[in-house]
């Protein structure tokens, strides 16, 4: 009985450090500087971010690319992301996933 109910702990756990990790990772890789949670800055929201991407079945990648690679243009004319060379690919994918559970429902 009591195996089951440790396993769904550690699985709650695991899930939740992830999502933390990520968090830190957007923070850390001065991601924040120009994307807010809820309101355009100098680059959209996350929120914004994920709900463009959300139904996209390569939506995190799409990010991931745009974090190492910039992008041009992806939210109107003028708007451009430098890219982010020193943001290692495994950062860039655990943000651009985090970014994506930004959506919400």
């Amino acid at each position: 009985m009591k195996a089951p109910v440790f396993v769904a702990a550690a699985a709650c756990l695991l899930v939740a450090g992830t999502a933390f990790a990520s968090q830190e990772l957007f923070t850390k890789n001065n991601c924040a500087l120009c994307h807010k949670p809820d309101v355009k800055a100098m680059g959209p929201s996350l929120k914004d971010i994920a709900a463009k991407y959300k139904d996209d079945a390569d939506g995190a990648k799409k990010i991931q690319d745009a974090i190492k690679n910039g992008s041009k243009g992806a939210w109107g004319e003028n708007s451009m992301m430098v890219p982010q060379a020193a943001v290692s690919d495994d950062d860039a994918k655990a943000i651009a996933e985090w970014m994506m559970s930004q959506a919400g429902e």
